[in-house]
């Protein structure tokens, strides 16, 4: 397990010096990491689009009463309840929000731990949301569904 995660992040620190510039061409990132983690490209953009508008500088945040429970970082807007896990990876808030590439690949791998979790569906696709939990389930599938939608613009179908 540990091997795992150490080719994970030389393949994260490989492509964090590849593609650190302003000038990022986003195109190239989402293939890159679609291929690498064996996913549409057209798929990871469709998340995107639908998650923060491709805006790379996005920060969401979930609240609860008030209170911020947590953050969605970067054009994929990754929860940052992953960051105990990237940070191991050597993966920082910073490099989520400041290195979009980056963001896109940390996007990739978590939709592949979702669709290796639950299968090649949408429930997985809505799950990158929403989660897994299944007082969640309107709101995941409502959720894969704005990302199906995008997805058929996208694919021309």
């Amino acid at each position: 397990m540990r091997t795992f995660f150490i080719i994970l992040a030389l393949i994260f620190c490989f492509d964090k010096t590849l593609y650190a510039s302003t000038k990022v061409n986003f195109d190239i990132c989402f293939k890159n990491a679609a291929a690498r983690f064996s996913i549409d490209h057209r798929l990871l953009k469709a998340i995107a689009e639908v998650e923060s508008g491709m805006n790379p500088n996005a920060i969401g945040y979930n609240r609860k009463n008030g209170k911020v429970l947590s953050e969605d970082l970067g054009v994929m807007q990754i929860n940052s309840s992953w960051l105990p896990v990237l940070v191991g990876m050597g993966i920082t808030r910073n490099d989520l929000l400041n290195n979009p590439c980056q963001n896109i690949y940390v996007g990739a791998w978590v939709l592949a731990k979702n669709i290796s979790q639950n299968g090649v569906n949408w429930t997985s696709v809505g799950a990158y949301n929403a989660g897994f939990k299944n007082a969640n389930e309107p709101f995941r599938m409502r959720y894969a569904r704005k990302v199906y939608a995008r997805y058929l613009e996208l694919t021309g179908k």
